[in-house]
């Protein structure tokens, strides 16, 4: 799965009532008529992530890999433009480092 946050635009701190507000402003924008996929996907990390309990229990038991789309948007912020990431970089947000 990916990242539940990422898929509804929001921080990783979000309380219930941001979470609640950007699924459903999310909702309003790809409705299932017009993009089943995107609907589903924000549905899915909606559910993950909804309320207190079920946001402590993706962080603690989620064991899905992060894709290398989600590696390498955790890796922009703490590279220089012109640098590239290095092994050590990638192990360390495989380890969930920040």
């Amino acid at each position: 799965m990916n990242d539940p946050y990422l898929a509804l635009g929001i921080a990783s701190d979000a309380d219930d009532a941001v979470i609640h507000a950007a699924y459903l402003a999310a909702i309003k924008a790809c409705p299932p008529e017009r993009d089943l996929q995107r609907f589903q996907t924000v549905r899915a990390a909606y559910e993950l992530i909804r309320t207190r309990k079920d946001r402590l229990a993706h962080e603690l038991f989620d064991t899905s890999l992060p894709t290398v789309t989600e590696l390498l948007e955790r890796a922009a912020p703490l590279q220089q433009p012109a640098d590239r990431p290095g092994q050590a970089l990638f192990a360390a947000l495989l380890r969930g480092e920040s």
